[in-house]
């Protein structure tokens, strides 16, 4: 495949560059798929979400390429759909030796391919097959032999997802996603990898039918509330609700008082108009009146 045949029909993206991989490295290791993932990286994010790890490893191959989005599986760009489902078995547990290693790489049946379709995206929508154009990367699809090729080569992916929040009701699952940019991980000095922050979050819908789930939207969505929240309240204990009634009280105990003024017989004074005698007093002042009383 050359550089010319090669349709970069999401635009280029820094994130993603080919990795080349010898076919005799290969049968060396006995491993069929090289695909550099940030392995460690996404381990770590399972172990902080431990109920999301399950929808971390399904929308790894998903987020792996930057998708599009769609409102709704019908209206979702068939190719890409393709190309999740081939990366879904290619990161898949897989024995090595399941797919024969031709010339131009690995070849995996149509029939494979339309099984994992089916089982990510169910049966509202049919694969079309055809040659799927990616990164630098090209899947060739053979129609008379009716198998995909795949060049034996690895990639870091765009995004690796890290899911942070599950609506569910009784037909289906919204799901939260912050998208990790692959190339910003950190390698540390004991081997674990820092998550960076994240470029931008993704809400993808499950559809529940007969108690499987399918995928049938993947939209862009804002930073959600909850992660601001989280990120600007760090570290603080403060109760708002609490601050808001000790200013309250405050206010009303620094606030200046009034009192009538009394004769020694304890009757109210009245000036010429026969209106109350005032003084404006504080709590200090009286305090300190009630302390000086003998």
């Amino acid at each position: 495949m050359t550089g010319e045949a090669t349709k970069k029909h999401k635009g280029t993206h820094k994130a993603a560059f080919p990795i080349g991989i010898a076919v005799t490295v290969l049968a060396l290791i006995g491993f069929a798929t090289v695909i550099v993932l940030i392995g460690t990286g996404i381990k770590n994010l399972a172990a902080k979400n431990k109920d999301y790890s399950q929808y971390n490893k399904l929308l790894t191959p998903i987020v792996l390429i930057d998708p599009k989005g769609f409102d709704d599986i019908t209206n979702a760009d068939m190719s890409e759909l393709i190309e999740m489902s081939i990366w879904a078995i290619l990161k898949s547990d897989i024995s090595p030796d399941k797919y024969e290693i031709g010339e131009g790489g690995i070849i995996i049946p149509e029939t494979d391919v339309a099984e994992q379709f089916k089982k990510l995206f169910g049966t509202e929508v049919t694969p079309v097959h055809a040659t799927v154009e990616g990164y630098e990367y090209e899947f060739t699809y053979d129609a008379d032999a009716k198998t995909y090729t795949i060049p034996i080569t690895g990639i870091v992916p765009i995004y690796t997802p890290n899911v942070i929040e599950k609506e569910e009701n009784s037909d289906r699952i919204v799901l939260t996603v912050a998208l990790i940019a692959g190339e910003a991980w950190q390698q540390n000095a004991d081997g674990s990898m820092t998550q960076p922050e994240p470029d931008k979050y993704i809400r993808v819908t499950l559809r529940i039918q007969d108690g499987v789930q399918f995928i049938s939207a993947i939209q862009v969505t804002t930073t959600p509330e909850t992660a601001t929240t989280v990120s600007n309240t760090e570290g603080t204990t403060e109760n708002k609700d609490l601050l808001d009634k000790a200013d309250v009280a405050a206010k009303d105990i620094s606030a200046p008082k009034t009192q009538n003024v009394t004769d020694e017989n304890g009757e109210n004074v009245t000036d010429e108009n026969g209106n109350d005698v005032t003084e404006t007093v504080t709590e200090k002042s009286t305090a300190d009146s009630s302390s000086a009383a003998p």
